[in-house]
């Protein structure tokens, strides 16, 4: 897979995430049903999986390891690059400055600043908290534990393997009315069109470009 795929995959991943048009939380039956697990056309990594109850479970893994940044702080670093493809030289590491409370695990994702304006917006920390497992991150070590991304009632998750896997796991409902496709979670929802066939789903924006495509597996 190459950089302009895997970015734009994890981009479609990013909407989702950031979902949240301030609609109702009610959450209706879908008019179509859909069930089975989907991949991404051309990637190998995410997986969508569709349920009759009309909820929807996206999983993207990748790898994550430790070390420290150029000042030496601890830092936590996560790929989601399709890892069947892509050589370790090429990965592409996305790095988190790492602090905890007794509550919540925080990663921030660590910049280097633009310049000496105290104007600059500094990046916001992600809060974690320990659903299962071993609160590793804190310890700088490879671990097995699930995390809520985000507070209470958040469809978020990042799981964690000893072996230095991680996934990501974002809960959702879907609404298939026509060609209209809605995606609701605790953020919110988000708006689009869809084709649907036998074996493929064709997921577009509102201006008709094609975002991703679906291929049952």
């Amino acid at each position: 897979m190459g950089k302009d795929t895997a970015f734009f995959v994890l981009g479609f991943c990013c909407v989702i995430l950031l979902s949240g048009c301030g609609k109702s939380q009610e959450h209706p039956i879908s008019k179509v049903i859909l069930e089975g697990q989907y991949g991404v056309e051309g990637v190998e990594n995410i997986i969508f999986t569709f349920y009759k109850d009309s909820t929807l479970k996206v999983e993207q893994s990748g790898i994550y390891e430790f070390g420290k940044n150029s000042q030496g702080k601890n830092i936590l670093k996560i790929c989601f690059d399709d890892i069947t493809r892509e050589l370790p030289e090429d990965y592409n590491f996305t790095e988190y400055l790492v602090d905890w409370d007794r509550r919540y695990v925080y990663l921030t994702l660590d910049v280097e600043p633009a310049g000496d304006s105290e104007q600059e917006e500094k990046p916001k920390p992600m809060a974690l908290r320990l659903l299962k497992g071993t609160e590793g991150i804190s310890k700088g070590e490879p671990f097995s534990g699930t995390y809520q991304i985000g507070g209470e009632g958040s469809d978020y998750q990042y799981i964690f393997s000893k072996d230095g896997r991680v996934l990501m796991e974002i809960y959702e409902y879907y609404y298939i009315e026509e060609e209209k496709l809605t995606l609701s979670d605790s953020s919110g929802s988000t708006d689009y069109t869809c084709v649907l066939s036998e074996n493929q789903i064709k997921i577009n924006n509102l201006l008709g470009e094609n975002i991703l495509s679906l291929i049952k597996k």
